[in-house]
């Protein structure tokens, strides 16, 4: 996916997804350093030009393996992976939405938002292009609920909406099992943001299962990976 730019980001996530991201992206270092003593990698014995070489293009590899989703050793590679990959889950990355207007940028939450609460951040830098198109489809597939739930709003203006879940849908009656029934259609950017976010921890995860093995074999005592070149 090519990108013009990027876009300083943050997302809002459950309790103890940071630990987890942190433990995900160091699996993801030590396999970066494994890969890198491959022999095509080795620059001694080697002239300084062909040296130079080398490295230029090991720069290049770990960077198409990162646009590529082969590593993801760093949270910008991780989050933006993990974020394209729930667009497609979705059915959402093919589809094609107008740009989201003024209204979707305002400060606050949309409408409908489950979005506070979360005691956790994350920040990232997304490639500009994924940065809008998360925000012009959630504007696109959620703006009709949105218009519903501000009529919802009029009609009911003494009702306080709690921020977290408002309990079992089968259990919620009149106007709150109204109001229920559309915020449920809400998408937010932080919803995809923080999907995104699991699905690229888990592929990282996955990914370190199936060196595992081979990582340990190389650790010692004190936990430190050992003969592989840096």
């Amino acid at each position: 996916m090519a990108a013009t730019g990027v876009s300083p980001v943050t997302a809002w996530v459950r309790a103890g997804t940071r630990q987890r991201l942190s433990d995900a992206l160091e699996l993801q270092k030590t396999r970066k350093v494994m890969l890198s003593a491959a022999d095509r990698w080795q620059t001694y014995d080697r002239s300084r030009n062909d040296a130079a070489r080398v490295r230029a293009a090991w720069k290049t590899e770990v960077m198409r393996m990162r646009q590529h989703g082969e590593l993801l050793d760093v949270v910008d590679a991780l989050c933006a992976f993990g974020i394209a990959g729930e667009l497609e889950a979705r059915g959402w990355a093919q589809r094609r939405f107008r740009r989201a207007p003024a209204e979707a940028r305002l400060p606050g939450r949309w409408p409908g938002s489950r979005d506070g609460g979360y005691q956790e951040s994350v920040q990232m830098r997304l490639p500009s292009e994924l940065a809008a198109r998360v925000l012009d489809t959630c504007w696109g597939t959620s703006a009709p609920h949105i218009a519903r739930l501000r009529d919802w709003r009029d009609r009911n203006p003494g009702i306080v909406i709690p921020r977290g879940p408002l309990g079992r849908t089968d259990e919620l009656t009149g106007p709150m099992a109204e109001y229920e029934r559309l915020a449920s259609q809400v998408t937010t950017v932080g919803d995809i943001y923080r999907a995104g976010i699991h699905r690229g921890i888990e592929a990282a995860e996955e990914r370190a299962s199936h060196y595992r093995v081979l990582l340990d074999t190389h650790r010692d005592a004190g936990g430190h990976v050992s003969g592989i070149a840096g």
